[in-house]
């Protein structure tokens, strides 16, 4: 054997390391999988939304909104279901990607949270609806007499962002007078007073005016998420498995 020649391992070609998974497909994995609720519900708002479009060619999408967006005077005349509704009604095509882009976003974080089985999935869709309701109260509170109405999931969606908000990486929850906190509140303050200013700036130029933002709903749904985390539990599946 000639003693100079490299071993038989040395000449074995280095086998590249595989390319990261795309981020897209890393959420449409987490999304079917670990945060199945956060799949369904994204469903859900684009159904709904699909509807919306279809009732627009057939001339019955006045008396969607009409029944279901967060209209004060028709609340206060017995319309008590459209804090709910509202949640689930778009202002077109722009508005549901931009609001399902932040909810894929910041929703799986909270869904692993609380658990991947049905148990889980209940508690993710109650928290979402929670903090969509408070935003719509603080809405009607500060408009009870105003006639603007809100439609859109983006105040529950803001829920979702004042509870991870509290996230630490250890899975626990860090105190609401926080630095972390006190950074991510500011972040939400940056981008609502950027949303107001796009809204106010699409107002002008259609001649609507207003500021066509419902900035009410982001900071209700916000702090109701701050605070209501802390009263859901941390139900993290692999928490439970056996050792």
């Amino acid at each position: 054997m000639d003693e100079t020649s490299p071993p038989a391992e040395a000449t074995r070609p280095i086998a590249p390391e595989p390319e990261p998974e795309p981020r897209w497909r890393q959420t449409l994995r987490l999304m079917t999988g670990e945060a199945w609720a956060l799949g369904a519900l994204t469903a859900v708002l684009w159904i709904v939304s699909g509807v919306q479009l279809l009732g627009k060619t057939q001339g019955w999408d006045e008396t969607m909104l009409a029944l279901g967006s967060l209209y004060p005077p028709y609340f206060r005349q017995g319309f008590w279901w459209t804090p709910l509704t509202h949640i689930f009604l778009h202002g077109g095509l722009l508005h549901i990607v931009m609001n399902t882009s932040a909810l894929v976003s910041l929703g799986p974080a909270i869904a692993v949270r609380l658990g991947r089985d049905l148990k889980g999935a209940l508690l993710f869709w109650t928290f979402f609806l929670i903090c969509g309701l408070a935003g719509g109260l603080l809405f009607l509170v500060l408009h009870w007499n105003g006639e603007i109405s809100a439609v859109g999931a983006s105040g529950a969606i803001c829920g979702l962002w004042g509870a991870v908000a509290r996230l630490t990486p250890d899975g626990g929850l860090t105190p609401i007078l926080s630095s972390q906190v006190g950074k991510q509140t500011w972040s939400f303050i940056v981008m609502n007073l950027v949303l107001v200013a796009i809204g106010f700036g699409l107002g002008m130029a259609s001649g609507e005016g207003g500021l066509m933002i419902a900035w009410e709903c982001h900071v209700g749904g916000f702090i109701a998420g701050l605070f209501l985390v802390e009263m859901f539990p941390a139900r993290y599946w692999w928490l439970r498995q056996p050792a």
